[in-house]
């Protein structure tokens, strides 16, 4: 079997969103030059938790908010990037509200600007769970697994976006005091020279880890194909330990409510 080294980043965001009576729709975009860096076999951020709490600090309903994360090969070799998009937690498990609403959407732009979407909500979540429909858990059954990104050569970049939108017109008071948290998973696989590629058709890559040492098995593909098709069924990888960055998002408008509440 082929045994390659990936190497993963997690990037747990958790939003927090406080009580608001009124409030003019806004929308957020980072101008922050955040990058996830490869680099000496390893992942590697140039930004921190709070610098990505103070972006989104003040979200209200009717805004969206949207966080770019650049992602950058500065190996001498070409490397294969995945990620997962994967949620712990939806507003509905932490809500007694209904009814409420909000837009998510997951796209990736590669070196030349073409962006690919590889995933648009409309409107999820406030439905009755005896329905079936239970929110970001249902909206993200498709993403739970490992997906191919882009293939870069040494010094090119791909940005990945997250795009939330709270509806307005569908956010009770008590519908704020919720908790999402959203969870992004990068991969990377340094590619062989002796690979053949090859064009293929896009499938989804599977994922299990265990352990400190994590095994990937490909049930299928989403990289272009490589000439010996038996060895790309099964990989493994090192340990995670250095590998693994996990920065959390926290919006502290819950507690500047409390707070508010204190004062009175």
């Amino acid at each position: 079997m082929l045994k390659k080294n990936i190497l993963c980043l997690v990037m747990a965001a958790v939003m927090t969103f406080g009580t608001v009576t009124t409030a003019k729709a806004e929308e957020i975009t980072s101008s922050k030059d955040w990058t996830v860096d490869f680099k000496n076999d390893k992942l590697n951020s140039n930004f921190s938790s709070k610098e990505i709490a103070e972006e989104v600090y003040g979200m209200l309903p009717g805004d969206t908010m949207k966080i770019g994360v650049k992602i950058k090969n500065s190996e001498s070799i070409q490397t294969d990037w995945y990620m997962s998009n994967e949620i712990l937690k939806s507003l509905e498990d932490e809500s007694q509200a209904e009814n409420g609403a909000y837009t998510y959407k997951l796209s990736y732009k590669d070196v030349s600007g073409e962006e690919t979407v590889l995933y648009d909500s409309d409107t999820v979540g406030g439905e009755d769970k005896k329905s079936g429909e239970e929110g970001l858990h249902q909206a993200t059954n498709s993403m739970e697994d490992y997906f191919y990104l882009d293939r870069l050569d040494k010094n090119e970049t791909g940005t990945v976006e997250l795009e939330v939108g709270l509806e307005g017109e569908t956010q009770g008071n008590a519908y704020q005091n919720t908790l999402a948290k959203l969870q992004l998973n990068f991969a990377v696989e340094k590619v062989s020279k002796k690979t053949k590629v090859e064009k293929g058709k896009n499938k989804v890559v599977k994922k299990t880890m265990t352990g400190k040492s994590s095994t990937i098995r490909k049930t299928a593909v989403t990289s272009p194909k490589t000439g010996d098709t038996m060895h790309a069924l099964l990989f493994s990888a090192i340990a995670l330990v250095s590998g693994i960055v996990v920065l959390i998002i926290a919006v502290l408008a819950v507690k500047r409510r409390r707070e508010d509440e204190k004062g009175e």
